[in-house]
């Protein structure tokens, strides 16, 4: 046999490995997922029951659009402005309209098949950057790492306030607009470190394509496009500081650490909170503006193709925040005071945070730039925005940790597996000329790590039996007898429902325009008529005026409700149609007209 003929098998048993190991890992992912499959009756229009009155809440927005109702508006009331970025729940409703799908069913669909793309994008990654046709099983390896959140019998790890610390399994679980971007900005990264690794000639479009990426983030989901440009902000601070090695601009980039803490919150009380965001950024200052010195339009181009891509959203809440948007001015307060202290933030975090710090060393003491930029980057960009509540920006700190958590679980294995390769085999750790101590230490951190994960992975184990079977569908005949009533509303005057139908539940199954609105994702024109609407019928004291103020026309009641607002509150309105779900007439969904007269 030739050289040619040896190297050309040994490539096509290599190809066949990689994609035998990219398919365990997708099945190992959908084992992680098969308490939703094996519940009797389950299908793809089945929604997960985790914090449902939040999904239930975008959902509305990819119902709206299943109806071909693509404005850019409060979802439950079609009313006002809708500010939060919508682009994917947009997006999943225009898939839903043209092919006429359940919106249940491609909200669930779409969603699984990102995360199927980033399984195997995640063992590809790995096996371009570590050079081992095995890493490709690896790809599942991030969605059953914990957070060691040993608190009683759950998977998470509340803190002082409402804010709760969980790991990547339970952030992908809703399928949401967070979930994708998370997928969107992981796949990125994972491609610009196999161009990085490899000198990949295509670097430069490879930057632009990933600016471009997290520009997008921009449109999709707040959180995950700032987590995502600290990362890169940072990462590519620490990458030049690494090449440079020069000791200044790492002394100065070390001086302005605490230069954040001390102008930021007087910053935040003269420019507002959110815009103080960027004050975050100063620590990287020095590396980032040396670097764009040094690679100019390799650099310029990919932060102009984020600027272009992010502009649509950046503009509009800009914008809405100059006009004094009260929507906007409430966000910023709820968001406040929801911090992680240090002993949770570091506890949790330590299966992830243990190899940072091991490719962190291994790359100082190697000189490896690629990966000082890796973890000094990851490390600097997490600490910032989980304490961002200590230097000003006070928005959700909680929610940045999460996110920033998932992201490294998902483009760390690459990294993390070079530098094994690199330590602890005999072959290549002679050709670098490691030294033995070193091998030893990177070996130490590395049995660590193996044991910090699989002792976390108990929180998915408890996440996975707490959710078993956890699923719910808008199907059968209550929800046919709401889709039969919809059709008698003759307006666009809104609908108010009794606690039984319940507005989430009205809206997702008829897409009907219900009195009803999310606090933290939009308000309506009328949100503060709507509110006091809804106040006043749980304490039985609502009247017709308010109803009148409120813009609403309709009411529709079960008949059977033990909250009969039927009886409380029919006297303001007219009975117009029913639909009948069971065996008596007295189990049916009913339409009422507000009185006029």
């Amino acid at each position: 046999m030739s050289a040619h003929d040896s190297a050309h098998r040994s490539r096509c048993a290599r190809a066949i490995g990689v994609i035998a190991g990219c398919g365990f890992s997708v099945f190992i992912y959908l084992m992680t997922q098969l308490s939703m499959l094996i519940r009797p009756g389950w299908g793809w229009s089945s929604f997960r029951a985790f914090f449902q009155g939040d999904q239930l809440t975008l959902f509305a927005a990819v119902v709206n659009g299943s109806q071909g109702r693509f404005a850019s508006v409060e979802p439950f009331t079609e009313t006002g402005h809708f500010s939060d970025p919508h682009l994917y729940l947009t997006a999943l409703g225009f898939i839903s309209y043209i092919t006429h799908a359940p919106p249940a069913a491609v909200w669930n669909f779409v969603g699984v098949s990102l995360q199927v793309i980033l399984v195997v994008g995640v063992g590809l990654g790995a096996v371009l950057v570590s050079r081992r046709w095995w890493a490709a099983c690896l790809g599942a390896l991030p969605f059953l790492v914990g957070t060691l959140s040993f608190h009683g019998i759950v998977w998470y790890q509340p803190l002082k306030s409402h804010g709760l610390l969980w790991s990547p399994f339970a952030t992908m679980f809703p399928l949401n607009s967070t979930a994708a971007a998370l997928v969107l900005i992981s796949l990125l990264f994972l491609m610009l470190f196999a161009a990085v690794r490899h000198g990949d000639r295509r670097l430069g479009a490879t930057g632009v394509l990933v600016g471009a990426g997290v520009g997008l983030l921009a449109n999709v989901d707040t959180y995950s496009f700032f987590t995502a440009l600290f990362f890169a902000i940072y990462g590519l601070s620490a990458y030049h500081l690494a090449v440079d090695r020069r000791l200044w601009p790492i002394a100065l980039s070390a001086t302005l650490f605490p230069v954040v803490f001390l102008v930021g919150p007087s910053f935040a009380n003269s420019i507002g909170r959110l815009n103080t965001l960027p004050i975050g950024l100063l620590p990287a200052l020095p590396g980032f503006c040396m670097a764009l010195a040094k690679w100019r339009w390799r650099i310029v181009a990919p932060f102009l193709a984020l600027a272009a891509a992010a502009a649509p959203q950046l503009i509009s809440v800009s914008e809405a925040l100059h006009a004094g948007d009260p929507f906007l001015n409430f966000r910023q307060t709820v968001t406040a005071r929801l911090g992680v202290d240090w002993k949770h933030g570091l506890a949790c975090a330590l299966p992830l945070l243990v190899p940072l710090v091991m490719i962190l060393i291994a790359g100082v003491v190697r000189r490896r730039a690629f990966w000082v930029a890796y973890a000094g980057g990851s490390i600097a960009a997490w600490f910032f925005l989980t304490t961002n509540d200590a230097w000003g920006t006070n928005q959700e700190p909680y929610q940045f940790w999460i996110d920033s958590y998932a992201l490294i679980a998902f483009t760390i294995i690459p990294v993390a597996l070079e530098v094994c390769s690199l330590h602890l085999s005999p072959r290549l750790a002679r050709q670098n000329r490691v030294p033995p101590r070193w091998r030893v230490l990177v070996a130490s951190l590395a049995v660590i790590t193996v044991g910090l994960m699989g002792a976390s992975s108990i929180d998915w184990f408890r996440f996975y039996r707490s959710l078993e079977g956890q699923t719910f569908t808008y199907t059968g005949p209550v929800y046919d007898a709401m889709k039969t009533v919809a059709h008698q509303v003759t307006n666009n005057q809104l609908i108010f429902t009794d606690l039984c139908v319940g507005p989430t539940t009205f809206k997702a199954t008829t897409g009907a325009r219900v009195a009803f609105f999310g606090d933290g994702l939009a308000w309506p024109n009328r949100h503060n008529q709507i509110n006091a609407v809804w106040v006043s019928a749980i304490k039985g004291d609502l009247k017709a005026s308010q109803l009148a103020a409120a813009g609403i026309g309709w009411m529709v009641t079960d008949s059977v409700c033990t909250e009969d607002w039927s009886k409380t509150y029919g006297k303001y309105f007219i009975r117009t149609a029913s639909a009948q779900y069971d065996d008596t007439p007295q189990e049916a969904i009913v339409l009422w007209k507000f009185r006029t007269d």
